[in-house]
């Protein structure tokens, strides 16, 4: 879904409070208006039942972002309204950050809990874009709403298109070549290395294409020059790094089978261009990923809820908690049966609260979340992505191979109950910082955190 379609003011609207009641007030009433409901009555009510939520569980997702939602009886699907704040709104969020983009979402509470969840992920994937945050925190005067999704407003760069750069061009001609020579059943590209979207023209047509990109928010969701586009977690991996996330990904998504070859491009940030391609043949390299099941996923999990942990993963081994590494694990599908092998050793955090309010692909969740990880013991959480309890100790009763050397009894038990029960485990160590997925007892896939991460440049303006 594009979230474009149900924004109802056209402008960003300039928040005057600073407290988070007032900011709120503010944005309701703005939304309100725009869909027609101006009984002060029944944006009090809105107001009142937001408010209930938040006290449930803050809405704030980081980096200056909270994201307030409702479900209630409205006469369409989905509303949405935009502010900001240069000085920043005190939204009650963890060690007092600030808000400084707040958008409100509500739902019609006959539409569908899936598309809702769905909405408020693909806003906070657009938001936390660099590029998007600083066009809101930088630009004066009034901002037009549909400025933020034009590329030449946006970009940080020149406002004319640059030309694709020659090494890429080879790069991009050569992959298509080798494709043909191998009979590819698909070209995969991490487009996280260059910074337009102009190389789909080289390729449009030729084969499958599967794009892969930590900001899906740059292409258009009806974009027709490409097969697939999948979420990678935002984390500044190596070339190897890349390919194994892709791989992953579209395995889970059936986008490529063990028949297939696969030939990648991909390249460096920094550098902005293409440089590597790496041509592999699924049946030989990913083996394991088909040895002990037709799939790489169990039954009961959704692609989505893989990508959205293996992000929560990154985000928790390259930034922490306040400075100090964390180690976590994540034990994701057949719950019923993992449930025999665990004990809480807290009282269960998520324990009384509802499905909605506690589903992973929820963004508000983010920081509770973050915050959780610090707690020894998993995260238990089921196929579509509802989580069940934190703070849980694994007593899988299955014998594993010996894993490598370094990993210690935290990798042990994500790989002990993935053989006694049909799971996946995503591990973080808190001594390296490297996030590993385990699938009956063994290692399928590891990324090393980098060595230094990139602060976000938008930090300077908060």
């Amino acid at each position: 879904m594009s979230f474009q379609n149900y924004l109802k003011s056209p402008y960003i609207i300039d928040l005057k409070s600073t407290d988070k009641i007032g900011a709120l007030k503010e944005l309701v009433k703005e939304l309100c208006n725009a869909i027609s409901i101006k009984s002060t009555r029944k944006q009090k009510s809105f107001l009142e039942d937001i408010l209930k939520r938040e006290e449930a569980a803050s809405t704030f997702i980081g980096q200056g972002i909270a994201i307030p939602h409702l479900r209630t009886q409205i006469n369409q699907d989905f509303a949405i309204a935009i502010g900001r704040s240069i000085s920043g709104v005190k939204y009650d969020a963890a060690r007092g950050a600030l808000a400084h983009i707040i958008i409100l979402v509500i739902s019609n509470e006959t539409a569908d809990n899936t598309a809702h969840i769905q909405l408020l992920s693909e806003l906070a994937t657009f938001f936390k874009s660099e590029i998007i945050r600083q066009k809101i925190l930088t630009e004066s005067g009034i901002i037009k709403v549909e400025d933020l999704f034009s590329p030449k407003e946006v970009s940080l760069e020149e406002k004319q298109p640059k030309p694709i750069k020659k090494a890429s061009v080879s790069i991009i001609n050569a992959a298509i070549e080798l494709s043909k020579d191998l009979k590819a059943g698909a070209i995969m590209v991490f487009a996280d290395a260059v910074r337009d979207n102009d190389f789909l023209d080289m390729i449009k047509g030729k084969e499958k294409i599967i794009v892969v990109t930590s900001n899906k928010s740059r292409f258009d969701p009806d974009e027709k020059r490409f097969t697939a586009c999948i979420q990678a977690p935002s984390f500044p991996a190596s070339r190897t790094g890349q390919v194994k996330i892709g791989m992953l990904l579209s395995l889970s998504r059936n986008l490529i089978d063990n028949n297939d070859k696969v030939v990648c491009i991909s390249g460096n940030p920094k550098s902005g261009e293409f440089d590597t391609i790496v041509a592999l043949d699924v049946s030989r390299e990913y083996d394991f990923f088909f040895s002990k099941s037709p799939s790489l996923l169990p039954a009961d999990v959704m692609p989505e809820v893989l990508e959205r942990v293996l992000g929560l993963a990154a985000e928790i081994a390259v930034e922490g908690r306040e400075g100090k590494p964390l180690g976590t694990i994540f034990v994701v599908g057949d719950t019923n049966t993992v449930n025999k092998y665990v004990t809480q050793l807290i009282i269960n955090p998520f324990r009384g609260y509802s499905e909605a309010e506690r589903n992973i692909m929820d963004p508000a969740l983010t920081e509770t979340i973050k915050e959780f990880a610090s707690i020894d013991g998993a995260f238990i959480i089921t196929g579509d992505g509802i989580i069940l309890s934190g703070g849980s100790y694994l007593r899988p009763q299955a014998e594993v191979e010996i894993l490598p050397s370094g990993f210690g009894s935290r990798h042990a038990a994500a790989a002990g109950i993935t053989a006694c029960t049909n799971c996946l485990s995503i591990t973080v160590s808190e001594s390296t910082g490297q996030v590993t997925l385990f699938k009956n007892g063994a290692i399928v896939l590891t990324i090393s955190k980098p060595v230094d991460k990139e602060k976000s440049t938008v930090h300077k303006y908060l």
